[in-house]
């Protein structure tokens, strides 16, 4: 079956690990171009040898700095010649607890990284999408946007603002031939409760990060003349224990 990613050049951010790392993994074997981004230098050059793949750029940039954004652009387009798809996928937990409980350092980090970083990332490569009169942006949000638990509200608003975010942006891009969609997974087995210092145990039965992946890769897999607004996917037993979305 024919694919519509194959030649395309794709930008993964939090590419080391989890569902940024699997989807470059299968975007790779589809024959895209991808490069991956992450902060830690050795994490980033593990994810490398790992995937092993001719196709493939790893980049050392934090989506928070806009100054990584430039030189990463810079050196997509010098490997690749253009930007085709980007899929914000990072974002972190960075501290999970009750809003009396967060800093003014604490609130700040979150939004940083879960929002302000998205915002930035998408201003400086629509730009560069805009010259071509294509480009398609994929943000990866939370199911935290359409439901509510407790401790998780600062992440939540971050993640919340990134889906109507992801609309209005949609409709800037459309002006111009672009599109931009909304990922929103529910939980995972990903590296995301351990780095946030949240245990994991619960997440026995979840699924996995490559069986989510699956369902962002179909999110890029899509005709120029369509495309996602919003794709939401649940692990059944969270659907099951935690919430009813129907």
């Amino acid at each position: 079956m024919k694919n519509y990613v194959k030649d395309r050049v794709v930008i993964i951010t939090g590419g080391t690990s989890g569902f940024g790392f699997e989807t470059a993994r299968m975007l790779l074997e589809m024959g895209a171009l991808v490069t991956i981004t992450g902060r830690n230098q050795k994490r980033l050059a593990q994810a490398g040898k790992k995937l092993a793949h001719d196709n493939l750029l790893a980049v050392r940039a934090d989506a928070v700095s806009t100054d990584d954004w430039l030189k990463l652009i810079a050196e997509v387009k010098a490997r690749f010649g253009r930007i085709d798809v980007l899929v914000n996928n990072h974002g972190a937990g960075i501290r999970i607890a009750e809003v009396e409980q967060m800093s003014d350092e604490d609130i700040q980090q979150v939004l940083d990284v879960n929002i302000i970083s998205v915002i930035k990332g998408c201003r400086e490569v629509v730009r560069e999408m805009k010259k071509h009169g294509a480009g398609h942006i994929i943000n990866v949000s939370s199911g935290c946007a359409h439901y509510s638990w407790p401790s998780w509200s600062v992440y939540t608003a971050a993640k919340a603002g990134m889906v109507g975010f992801t609309r209005c942006l949609h409709l800037e891009m459309a002006e111009w031939g672009g599109k931009a969609t909304s990922f929103v997974p529910g939980a995972a087995r990903t590296n995301f409760c351990k780095a946030a210092g949240i245990d994991d145990d619960w997440l026995d039965g979840y699924p996995s990060a490559e069986d989510f992946a699956r369902s962002l890769v179909h999110c890029i897999d899509v005709p120029e003349n369509s495309f996602v607004d919003e794709l939401i996917v649940w692990g059944t037993k969270q659907v099951k224990e935690m919430l009813n979305p129907f």
